[in-house]
């Protein structure tokens, strides 16, 4: 059985002001021919279809378009789509009904039976082989786990170990028993490599939203991750895979790879895993390279970015950043670097000033990086600064459920 694993589009997002549509159609592009070109009998992609609970009608269009051709692509594939923590449970999921009669499975919460306890049967998708039609292996689908989801009095981490359980005692009683069985998730392991300077993965100060490895079964084959964007395997056994995100979401990811996953499971569950490499349409460039430079230095090598030309839509033009060290503050620098930038074929988004001598200090807060931080990320700072500690988990979880309830009403 084939499948391609992604994750972590954030369709409707903008990078420092900077609408991202044409970069997103151009991975969805890619991913289409990709589809057309490896035949898979299903697709896997491991929440945060879009970057907010509220998208746009532009984002939403480009989803629905996707999942169209894709259908249209390759009769008889498979697509199984999950809820991220940037994405509205209820809202991505409202249109299942429609979606199941094209082959498209859409898990935004964890249902439940008349009684309130969760239905894991529920969960299960039987994934085919795409031409004979005999089933090929099971895939139980979690999306990302909120409070509300967790059984009572459990943490993140308890509560999926509880779930990922309560799937393998499933299948032990399942007529499909004897088939390889696969997972989802999205949500953050102790091990894995993340964005630590920009928080663009959003993830809980302190680290108290970390997984540990320890809850994914060795009885799964595949375990297919969103939520952190660099793409990596995070434990062998069982095959445990962070399919990263389409494209870079901070500065901080300039040098990840991006892509999605081939993964291959035999009748026996052995897996292999085949990265297919995607090059963003837009790439990330610093001035300078590493560290920060001088004034004088920084406008040299402006000057010496390529110019515009008449004929060129901007469609691969670099996003650009600026870091420069100063004796002393210079009002005027950024008026100055704006003004040779006029001519020049990129993207500009922020210019970082630090005084001489501050280079290895912790950023200050600026406007830059204060459109980056999420609600949450703001509750954290403001509660650390006043009392000394993190936000505690109740009420971390209470303000989640806020914020969520007020994006939907939005």
């Amino acid at each position: 059985m084939k499948i391609i694993h992604t994750a972590d589009w954030h369709l409707g997002n903008t990078f420092h002001g900077h609408d991202r549509e044409t970069e997103q159609r151009h991975f969805l592009g890619w991913l289409v021919d990709a589809i057309r070109l490896h035949a898979p009998d299903a697709l896997i992609v491991s929440g945060d279809v879009f970057d907010t609970s509220n998208p746009t009608a532009g984002a939403e269009a480009l989803y629905y378009e996707f999942l169209s051709t894709a259908a249209e692509t390759l009769p008889g594939l498979q697509i199984i789509v999950t809820a991220g923590n940037h994405d509205s449970p209820r809202r991505i999921e409202a249109p299942a009904p429609l979606l199941g009669l094209h082959h498209i499975s859409v898990i935004g919460t964890v249902p439940r039976h008349h009684d309130g306890t969760p239905d894991v049967d529920a969960l299960a998708v039987v994934l085919h082989h795409r031409d004979s039609g005999e089933p090929g292996c099971v895939c139980w689908t979690m999306p990302f786990l909120r409070a509300m989801d967790c059984p009572e009095g459990t943490t993140q981490h308890e509560a999926l170990g509880w779930y990922y359980e309560q799937f393998l005692r499933a299948m032990r009683r399942n007529d499909l028993r004897r088939l390889p069985c696969i997972a989802t998730g999205h949500f953050y392991t102790a091990n894995a490599e993340v964005c630590a300077n920009e928080h663009s993965e959003r993830l809980v100060v302190g680290g108290q939203d970390r997984v540990n490895v320890n809850v994914l079964s060795d009885a799964f084959s595949y375990i297919a991750l969103g939520h952190i964007h660099k793409a990596q395997c995070v434990s062998n056994r069982p095959a445990a895979y962070y399919a990263g995100s389409a494209l870079p979401m901070s500065f901080s990811e300039k040098h990840y790879k991006h892509g999605v996953n081939l993964v291959e499971i035999d009748a026996e569950g052995a897996t292999r895993v085949t990265r297919l490499d995607y090059e963003p349409q837009r790439t990330l460039l610093s001035i300078p390279q590493n560290g920060a430079a001088s004034p004088d230095a920084v406008r040299y090598e402006v000057q010496k970015l390529p110019k515009r030309k008449s004929d060129d839509d901007g469609a691969r033009w670099p996003y650009l950043e600026i870091r420069v060290v100063q004796e002393q503050p210079e009002p005027e620098l950024l008026a100055d670097i704006s003004s040779l930038l006029q001519d020049k074929a990129v993207h500009f988004c922020r210019m970082t000033a630090q005084q001489h001598g501050t280079e290895d200090r912790e950023p200050e807060l600026t406007v830059e990086r204060l459109k980056d931080l999420s609600p949450l990320d703001m509750a954290q700072r403001v509660y650390k600064e006043q009392y000394g500690d993190y936000l505690p988990q109740e009420m971390e979880d209470r303000f989640r459920t806020a914020l969520e309830e007020l994006q939907n009403e939005g």
